[in-house]
């Protein structure tokens, strides 16, 4: 029995199983992309040296043409006037919205992973609903209860077999995410640092 038979016997409810399998994939791929290492922290090294040298002018506009979390932050952070008076609360401020981006759609192969099992019981039971009223309608004829009783149960066997792969995404989505906010984080308190011993430089001037 090929599996498009199997996926029919199964009923109206394996669609939306179906259509939790292609979401939790495509946050995967989705996310894979956003949150390659490239794309966090992939102008460190030199903003990190301009940052050490106090080149500020020239922080800035490597900033402005890196197009990962880490410059983006910067850029954000150098051009707001008040970063002048508060480096650690601005830079905060903008890293909070760049982390928001990072767990961005994180959570939903976790959704998948929990409602799918609830689409595949679902399933189950009006299957089970549809196979007693048909051996009723039969007189009892145990043949339709035991044929009919494996079709009910493919909603649930796919329901597992999505939820399972979700989870596992979800998990890895999520350390993902973690890894790299704390890269960030790591990062970002090491500008703060230079940023704030040209701040109270000044100060002492």
């Amino acid at each position: 029995m090929d599996i498009f038979t199997i996926f029919t016997k199964g009923g109206i409810v394996m669609y939306p199983i179906l259509l939790c399998s292609i979401v939790s994939v495509a946050i995967l791929l989705e996310r894979l992309f956003v949150l390659r290492k490239s794309r966090i922290i992939s102008n460190g090294d030199l903003l990190m040296h301009l940052a050490e040298k106090h080149a500020w002018n020239d922080l800035k506009e490597a900033s402005k043409k890196g197009d990962d979390f880490f410059s983006r932050v910067i850029y954000m952070t150098l051009n707001d006037p008040s970063s002048e008076t508060d480096i650690q609360k601005i830079t905060e401020i903008y890293a909070k919205k760049v982390t928001e981006e990072i767990y961005s759609h994180t959570s939903i192969p976790g959704v998948m992973a929990t409602l799918s099992p609830l689409l595949g019981l679902l399933g189950t039971v009006l299957g089970m609903i549809r196979i007693f009223n048909r051996f009723t309608e039969a007189g009892g004829n145990p043949m339709i209860l035991a044929g009919g009783i494996w079709e009910a149960l493919i909603t649930t066997a796919a329901g597992l077999t999505v939820a399972i792969p979700s989870l596992i995404i979800y998990r890895f989505l999520t350390y993902t995410a973690e890894k790299s906010v704390a890269e960030l984080e790591f990062a970002l308190e090491k500008f703060v640092i230079f940023r704030s011993d040209i701040e109270n430089e000044n100060k002492e001037n």
